[in-house]
């Protein structure tokens, strides 16, 4: 882990829990993973309660509940069904979001619509039991068995670990980094941002599969110097 970034003289100072490292330049790509948006509900410090998703075979053949209807819990859902999971989404909005990528919103949009799916639209968790869940839905309260919750309610960069490395964020609520799209660079001098992590608050903005440029101009960049 990264605990300090400083740059002395021509040089970064990297400390991590490992070593001490020098760099001339330093590419920060963390991504926006940092901080989990929670529910705030009752029962979400338990244990079958999770803000992380790594892979869908733990969660094959049992209750699946996935939170929320941007690309992760769209990754999740979709993954978990296609390991045999059964799965329902609980989804505040009345839609699949439509900044979900754009080759996998119709996959979501027809499992739901074959009932491979379930979906509760504009509904929340209200209390997470042990075995159980319960949705406020338009219809009223319900009650659905449930093994696992995988409340992908979103992230937070942290913003904090730019400031300290003296990165300017913009004043607005999306608290934008300052960077020069065309290098990367940030008004660091050396310091460049790659990935989903320049969106700042926007974390919808860049994901894998278009910011993958990013390393092609910082690598552009450092080696014209």
């Amino acid at each position: 882990m990264t605990q300090v970034i400083k740059q002395e003289n021509s040089l970064f100072k990297i400390t991590t829990n490992k070593a001490l490292y020098e760099a001339k330049n330093v590419i920060i790509a963390t991504g926006f993973y940092d901080i989990p948006i929670y529910m705030n509900v009752k029962g979400e410090e338990l244990p079958q309660v999770r803000h992380y998703y790594k892979e869908a075979h733990e969660y094959a053949f049992r209750n699946v509940l996935v939170v929320g209807a941007n690309n992760s819990s769209v990754d999740a859902a979709l993954e978990c069904w296609r390991k045999g999971a059964n799965v329902t989404m609980v989804i505040r909005k009345s839609e699949i979001n439509n900044r979900v990528k754009y080759w996998v919103k119709p996959d979501i949009e027809n499992r739901i619509a074959e009932g491979s799916i379930k979906a509760y639209f504009e509904s929340n968790i209200t209390e997470i039991r042990e075995n159980e869940v319960e949705i406020e839905t338009p219809n009223g309260k319900i009650t659905i068995e449930n093994d696992f919750v995988l409340a992908l309610t979103g992230y937070k960069p942290d913003l904090t670990f730019l400031e300290k490395m003296g990165i300017q964020l913009s004043d607005d609520e999306r608290k934008v980094p300052k960077y020069n799209p065309e290098t990367m660079e940030t008004n660091v001098a050396g310091l460049f941002l790659a990935g989903v992590v320049c969106g700042g608050m926007e974390t919808h903005k860049w994901f894998i599969e278009n910011s993958r440029v990013h390393a092609n101009l910082i690598v552009d960049c450092i080696t014209s110097k």
